[in-house]
């Protein structure tokens, strides 16, 4: 999931882990607003994407999640629960932490986390003191990737965030990119997409997901 939907690179996300070993779902959040939304990665596009943003709400996104790890267990997955997002859903990866025992989040430059800025991270964002614990009670680990260039997420920020984990004791890893922007994964947006960072990013997040229990 990103702010754009359910979109081809989503897919092509569900594909490759799929191709890993993973049962990989793709919920659609936005479904009670727009059905399989896959919006274009321009202006219109960005702005779409944040009207359907306001319209989910924390509830929503907690039972979504929880159907989409139902169907996954239907469909023959393990035990495990993981759950990666990037941006939108890197943020919505980690709200649901804070409600469910997910045993990975990873969390691609997911903003809004710390110090809010969107309706889903008001009035309190998920990495309050509360939040925060309510993930280390659930024992998940998070790993967290970022540009160091990324628009959305300062380096001061990063850094608060990193000590409100271990402040809280959540196992987590951070890895930021120096050269590398907002969305640097996605080979479909060329403009900001950086090929050295995000081959070195999948392989963090695929040695994060090789730690869950097997047969997920």
């Amino acid at each position: 999931m990103e702010l754009f939907g359910v979109t081809a690179w989503v897919q092509k996300v569900c594909e490759r882990l799929a191709a890993a070993g993973y049962a990989a779902i793709a919920p659609d959040f936005y479904w009670r607003q727009a059905r399989r939304a896959d919006l274009g990665y321009d202006d219109h596009g960005r702005k779409e994407g944040f009207r359907l943003l306001g319209h989910l709400t924390r509830e929503g996104v907690t039972a979504d999640t929880e159907a989409a790890l139902t169907a996954g267990v239907a469909l023959g997955a393990g035990p495990a629960r993981a759950f990666v997002g990037f941006s939108l859903g890197g943020h919505l990866g980690i709200l649901a932490a804070t409600h469910l025992p997910l045993d990975t989040v990873i969390s691609c430059y997911g903003g809004w986390t710390l110090d809010g800025g969107i309706p889903l991270a008001e009035p309190e964002p998920p990495l309050t003191l509360t939040g925060a614990a309510a993930i280390a009670e659930h024992n998940t680990t998070l790993l967290g990737i970022v540009g160091g260039q990324d628009f959305l997420i300062s380096a001061d920020e990063w850094e608060r965030l990193g000590q409100r984990l271990q402040q809280t004791g959540v196992r987590h890893e951070l890895i930021d990119y120096p050269q590398a922007e907002h969305g640097f994964l996605c080979e479909d947006r060329p403009e900001s997409y950086d090929v050295h960072a995000s081959d070195d990013a999948w392989k963090q997040m695929l040695k994060a997901l090789a730690q869950l229990p097997h047969g997920s």
